[in-house]
């Protein structure tokens, strides 16, 4: 198995129709997390036990802030204030060629932007799943 080199990675966000390509992505991080549910019952051994509840998934992204060319930026921002759940995010790793991808669609839960002197202007978001996430394997 070939290891992926982190800086492939490609985030597009929009419509379900009609995605963008997020300019100048720097970082990005994505959890996959289950709920767990007590199902112990009283007479049983010293441990608990659990099944497994309800997947969610959530994750952040940075950018360098790119005023040219912006589009996925600014619907991120536009989806945040329009409380629009309706967008997908698509999440290539390695690159959208011969990688896998994760989709679904998000809420946008936090969009904050930064700058120091030395360093570009950043801009971040805070993402929730919103439904099933989508994994497409490409081996």
């Amino acid at each position: 198995m070939a290891t992926i080199s982190g800086d492939g990675g490609v985030l597009k966000f929009g419509t379900v129709s009609s995605e963008d390509t997020a300019a100048a992505l720097a970082s990005w991080s994505m959890d996959i997390t289950a709920d767990t549910i007590e199902t112990t019952a009283m007479g049983s051994n010293a441990y608990k036990t659990f099944t497994i509840g309800k997947h969610s998934w959530s994750g952040t992204a940075e950018m360098h802030w790119d005023n040219a060319d912006d589009t996925a930026q600014e619907g991120m921002e536009t989806a945040l204030t329009g409380q629009d759940i309706t967008k997908k995010l698509i999440l290539y790793p390695g690159g959208t060629s011969g990688v896998d991808s994760w989709e679904g669609l998000v809420a946008i839960t936090g969009v904050s932007m930064s700058g120091s002197i030395g360093d570009t202007v950043k801009y971040n978001i805070t993402f929730q799943g919103v439904g099933a996430l989508t994994h497409t394997n490409t081996d």
